[in-house]
C-alpha cells in the first residue's frame, strides 16, 4: 500500500488520476512562464535578452556548482559509488542542459552587444568570450568524452578500482576549475572591469 498524497489515507497507487503535487509539477513551470512573459511584455527587447542570458547562465553555473559541490563532498567521504552517480547524471546534463545553455548564453551575449551598441574592444567582453570559449572546449573534449569513458572503465573494473578513482579525482579537479572559471565570467559580465 502506498500513502495518497491527495487525502493521506492509505490506497493503492492510481496512475490514471494525479495527485495536487504532480499537477502543481505541471502547472508551476506553465504560470512560471507566463508570469515571466508577463514581467518582459512591456520592456525592451534587449531587456527580454538580457533576462534570456541571466537565466540561461543561471542554469549553467548553478547546475555546474551543485554538480561540483556534491562530487566534492562524495570525494571527501569516499562514497565511490555516490560519485559514480553524481558522475552518471552529470553526463546526462551536459548535453542537454550545459550545453545548450552555455549556447543560450553566448547567443544571447553576442545579440546584447549589438543591441547595446557595446563593442569588442573591451576587457570585460574579450575576457568573457576567451574563458567562455575555454570552458566550452574543456567540457566537449575533455569532460563529457572523459566521463563516458569513465563509466565503461567502471563497468569493466568497479567503482573501487584504483584508475577509475585517479580517473575521477581528475575528471572533479578539472570540473572545479571549470566552474571557478564560469564563476569567474559572470562576475566578469557583472562588474564589466577596467571599463572607461
Amino acid at each position: 500500500m502506498t500513502q495518497d498524497m491527495t487525502t493521506g489515507a492509505g490506497a493503492p497507487a492510481d496512475s490514471t488520476h494525479r495527485t495536487a503535487l504532480e499537477w502543481l509539477g505541471i502547472i508551476g513551470p506553465i504560470a512560471g512562464l507566463a508570469v515571466l512573459i508577463l514581467f518582459l511584455a512591456k520592456t525592451s527587447w534587449y531587456e527580454v535578452f538580457k533576462s534570456i542570458h541571466v537565466l540561461a547562465a543561471v542554469i549553467w553555473l548553478g547546475g555546474g556548482a551543485i554538480i561540483t559541490i556534491l562530487a566534492w563532498k562524495a570525494q571527501r567521504t569516499k562514497d565511490y559509488g555516490q560519485l559514480l552517480q553524481i558522475g552518471k547524471q552529470a553526463e546526462w546534463l551536459s548535453m542537454r542542459v550545459f550545453v545548450p545553455a552555455s549556447l543560450t548564453v553566448l547567443a544571447m551575449g553576442i545579440v546584447l552587444m549589438h543591441k547595446g551598441d557595446w563593442g569588442y574592444d573591451h576587457f570585460w567582453v574579450l575576457f568573457g568570450l576567451i574563458a567562455w570559449g575555454v570552458s566550452f572546449l574543456v567540457g566537449a573534449t575533455f569532460l563529457g568524452p572523459e566521463a563516458g569513458r569513465l563509466s565503461k572503465l567502471i563497468e569493466a573494473k568497479g567503482p573501487e578500482d584504483p584508475e577509475v578513482i585517479a580517473r575521477l579525482n581528475r575528471v572533479i579537479a578539472v570540473a572545479r576549475a571549470d566552474i571557478v572559471l564560469v564563476l569567474l565570467v559572470a562576475a566578469d559580465m557583472v562588474a564589466k572591469p577596467f571599463l572607461t
